[in-house]
């Protein structure tokens, strides 16, 4: 197996390592995503599997960005023992310089619960209800276990990203259980068109025997991940950045291929709120 694997992201040839990797093979002839399984199926978006919607006013997002703020000082503080009066998201790179502080900071943040965030972060969901038009819950139904939200930290020029994945694979690969959830993505501070997050336009509807994929937990760049990595998808290798912005979120079919956001800023660290949420 070839040690490096080039991506296209925003029409800029990249190499990245995948030495380590699990094998790669292509799926079964089927289409995973469809009105059983993928919630988003008949939104107006659900052809290109991806929408960015207004949803904050300039308020509303101020109050948002400043209480995540807090949240991660306070678990800098706690893991860490920094203590820092002006702390700032853009540049949580030069108060967590290490990668063991930095670890020690995701292990928390890749795990949070509503109560963890000392402000009302679930006040959110009725807004994302409003936009879909259905109810949602937090709640997996499968096993009825509350489910994390996630804050993605990326420093500047790091390897703090997932290869290019899709989010249902893990269920379907170990329990034949494709979930049936939406994924919000919510910038909160550094992004912008070189740290957004890659996308591929309508891969939800592309054959998985045309994906060429590993089937357990994927490497690249010396990392090792539970997302599974995807190498190509009907021989093709480019994403394109959301354009997301600042009072909006990006909504898009957990059946579509998305990873690969690595934050080309070299003084900004980009932080985005992610949530997985259930049709009630």
């Amino acid at each position: 197996m070839p040690s490096k694997t080039q991506y296209t992201v925003d029409d800029s040839e990249k190499w990245f390592s995948i030495e380590g990797s699990p094998e790669l093979r292509y799926g079964r002839d089927e289409l995973l995503s469809s009105e059983s399984t993928d919630i988003t199926f008949h939104q107006p978006w659900y052809p290109l599997g991806y929408t960015e919607v207004n949803f904050l006013s300039r308020e509303e997002f101020s109050t948002l960005r400043n209480g995540l703020t807090e949240c991660i000082k306070r678990i800098v503080e706690e893991e860490c023992k920094i203590r820092t009066n002006e702390f700032s998201l853009t540049r949580y790179h030069e108060v967590i310089v290490n990668d063991a502080d930095h670890l020690r900071i995701v292990r928390r943040t890749r795990d949070l619960f509503p109560n963890d965030f000392g402000f009302r972060i679930n006040d959110l969901i009725p807004r994302f209800e409003n936009i879909l038009g259905f109810k949602l819950t937090d709640f997996n139904p499968l096993d009825q276990k509350q489910v994390h939200i996630i804050v993605r930290i990326n420093r500047p020029l790091s390897n703090d990203y997932n290869p290019p994945h899709k989010d249902i694979y893990e269920g379907y690969d170990n329990k034949s259980y494709i979930p049936r959830f939406v994924n919000f993505w919510i910038p909160i501070a550094g992004v912008n068109e070189k740290s957004n997050l890659p996308l591929v336009p309508r891969s939800h509807l592309i054959n998985e025997s045309q994906i060429l994929r590993t089937f357990e937990g994927g490497i690249i760049q010396g990392n090792k991940y539970r997302v599974r990595m995807i190498k190509s998808w009907s021989g093709n290798r480019s994403l394109e950045r959301s354009k997301v912005s600042y009072g909006q979120v990006l909504i898009f079919s957990s059946h579509l291929i998305h990873g690969l956001a690595c934050n080309e800023n070299t003084d900004k660290t980009r932080v985005a709120l992610e949530f997985r949420l259930f049709k009630s």
